[in-house]
C-alpha cells in the first residue's frame, strides 16, 4: 500500500540548527574581508603580507628602470635627428612625430665636403624601443659612409651588409633611401631600398617628379642591389625636395581613403609659395586635417629648397 503524502511529509521532517551553531559555523569561514585565515597561523601570514610588499617593490623598481630606458633612448633618438638650417646656398626643416616616445623613424642631413650634402632617410619595421636602438645603431655605419664621400649604391650596400651580417637574427628590416645633392654641380643622385620615393617640386610648383626606389628594402636579402641602383638629375635654383616616411601617405580618412603619394603631392605643391620654413608645419596641418582617427605610425618629414 502506497504511503500518502501528508505521511511522507511528517517522515521527512527538516532538522533546524539552533542559531548559536550556525552562527560557530560561520566562524569557522575564512574572513577575507579582514585577510584571516583560522587555519593560518599568524607567524605565516605575516611572512606572505611581507613577500607580497616585497614583490610589489620589486615590480615598481623594475618599471622605474624600464622607464628610464626608454626615456633615455628617447633621449638618443632625439639627439641623432638633424637640425634645421640655413646654408647661401641650400636651406634645410625637418619634423618628427612619433606614435610612442621612441620609434623606427631616422634621418640625416650632412655635409661630406664643402659641396656635397647627403640627406638619408629610414624606417625600421615595428615600433617602440627595439627599431629605435637599431636606427640609433645604423646611425654610425651611415655617418661613416657620408664622410668617406661615398656613392648612394655603397651607401646602400654597405647598411645592408651591416644588417645582414650583425643583425638579422632581430627579424628587423628598414626601408631606406639616400641622396647625395653636388651643390656645385646642381645635381641629385640617390639609391633607395623599398623607400617611398621623395617627391621634387620644380620651382612654383610647376611640376613634380618621384625620386622612385630602385632596390628592395634592407636586411631581406645578402645582394639586393638591381642592375641600376642609383639615378641622378639636374636641380636649378628654388626646386624643393621632400624627404618622408610612409606614415604620412599611408593616413588615413573617415572611409578608411589613405592619402596616398599623390595626395602628399598636392598639398607639396599647395606650400610652393610658403617660406621654407613653414612647409613642414604646412603639410602636417593639412594631414591632420585627412586623417581620422588616432596615428598608426610614426611620421618624418625633411625638407630643402636650393637658394
Amino acid at each position: 500500500m502506497r504511503e500518502s503524502a501528508s505521511e511522507n511529509a511528517e517522515q521527512q521532517v527538516p532538522v533546524v540548527r539552533d542559531e548559536p551553531e550556525e552562527l560557530a559555523a560561520a566562524g569557522q569561514r575564512t574572513d577575507f574581508a579582514t585577510n584571516s585565515a583560522p587555519n593560518v597561523p599568524g607567524d605565516e601570514i605575516e611572512i606572505l603580507r611581507r613577500r607580497v610588499l616585497e614583490l610589489e617593490q620589486t615590480l615598481a623598481n623594475t618599471r622605474e628602470r624600464l622607464e628610464w630606458k626608454r626615456q633615455l633612448a628617447a633621449q638618443v633618438q632625439r639627439s641623432l635627428m638633424p637640425n634645421p638650417f640655413r646654408d647661401p646656398r641650400i636651406w634645410v626643416d625637418v619634423r618628427y612625430e612619433s606614435i610612442d616616445d621612441v620609434g623606427g623613424d631616422y634621418c640625416q642631413v650632412r655635409f661630406s665636403d664643402r659641396n656635397r650634402l647627403y640627406f638619408t632617410i629610414s624606417d625600421v619595421t615595428g615600433h617602440g624601443v627595439g627599431p629605435a636602438l637599431l636606427a640609433a645603431c645604423l646611425s654610425s655605419e651611415i655617418r661613416y659612409s657620408i664622410l668617406y664621400g661615398r656613392e648612394p649604391r655603397e651607401v646602400v650596400r654597405s647598411l645592408n651588409a651591416v644588417i645582414c651580417d650583425h643583425f638579422s637574427a632581430t627579424n628587423l628590416y628598414l626601408t631606406f633611401f639616400v641622396a647625395c645633392i653636388d651643390l656645385d654641380e646642381r645635381t641629385i643622385t640617390w639609391s633607395g631600398a623599398g623607400h617611398p620615393g621623395p617627391l621634387l617640386v620644380r620651382r612654383r610648383g610647376e611640376s613634380v617628379f618621384t625620386l622612385d626606389s630602385q632596390n628592395p628594402m634592407i636586411g631581406i636579402a645578402r645582394d639586393i642591389l638591381a642592375a641600376k641602383p642609383d639615378h641622378t638629375l639636374p636641380l636649378e635654383t628654388g626646386d624643393r625636395l621632400f624627404f618622408y616616411t610612409d606614415g604620412l601617405p599611408e593616413t588615413c580618412d573617415a572611409r578608411g581613403k589613405r592619402l596616398e603619394t599623390a595626395g602628399l603631392a598636392d598639398i607639396a605643391v599647395r606650400a610652393a609659395s610658403r617660406d621654407l620654413f613653414e612647409v613642414a608645419d604646412f603639410v602636417f596641418a593639412q594631414v591632420a586635417e585627412h586623417q581620422h582617427g588616432p596615428s598608426t605610425d610614426d611620421r618624418t618629414l625633411l625638407v630643402a629648397e636650393l637658394r
